[in-house]
């Protein structure tokens, strides 16, 4: 059957081009007071089309920072794929793809880093999962040097998990006070990324 040439013509969903600007407008303003019409202006779109996709902002919030903590998890998997070696190498490899990361992707980096976790319901969720993620990935590295904190020992493991806690914690709290006018932003970044490297690394020599 013929197609009308009167019937408007097909429009990809802007759902992807909505969340890059609730990405933007969340980063600058902060979540309370970034709202659904700054967000539509953003994307040059209308409010209805953000609530095609959107039940509000709770929502659309935790698919921004669910597409942002994706795009951390994506740098480090790539600098260290799930059937690499967690050796020594690995952790800086990580290290330095996510702060690369950071570095080429500010306004991302200021959603993930300088916003409460517990923002909403579902962003609670989408932090524990994110930092569960890296703890496992972080036991690789114990693992590494043969002193696997599992099995019986469960004092052990138990202290290994708070250790690699620590550590995932440490990483995400450096880019929250270097970024913008934080506390260490003034710092030099060569000198910062090492003295983060070593510090990485001792807590995994003492896990």
């Amino acid at each position: 059957m013929a197609v009308s040439k009167n019937r408007p013509a097909h429009r990809p969903s802007r759902k992807s081009a909505i969340v890059d600007a609730a990405i933007r407008v969340i980063a600058e303003k902060g979540f309370v007071d970034a709202s659904i019409t700054d967000v539509a202006e953003e994307a040059d779109v209308a409010v209805t089309a953000v609530y095609y996709h959107f039940s509000g902002k709770d929502e659309l919030f935790d698919a921004a920072m669910s597409q942002v903590l994706g795009a951390i998890t994506a740098a480090a998997s790539a600098a260290r794929p799930e059937d690499a070696p967690g050796d020594e190498a690995g952790l800086r490899a990580v290290i330095n793809a996510v702060w690369d990361w950071v570095d080429e992707n500010p306004t991302e980096a200021m959603l993930a880093y300088l916003h409460l976790p517990g923002a909403t319901r579902q962003m609670a969720q989408l932090r524990r999962e994110f930092d569960d993620h890296h703890v496992r990935r972080a036991f690789d590295y114990v693992n590494a040097r043969g002193a696997t904190p599992t099995g019986t020992n469960a004092a052990r493991h138990a202290a290994a998990t708070l250790a690699l806690r620590t550590l995932v914690d440490t990483l995400m709290a450096v880019h929250q006070l270097r970024l913008m006018d934080g506390p260490i932003n003034a710092e030099s970044p060569a000198v910062l990324r090492r003295a983060v490297q070593d510090l990485s690394t001792r807590i995994i020599l003492v896990t």
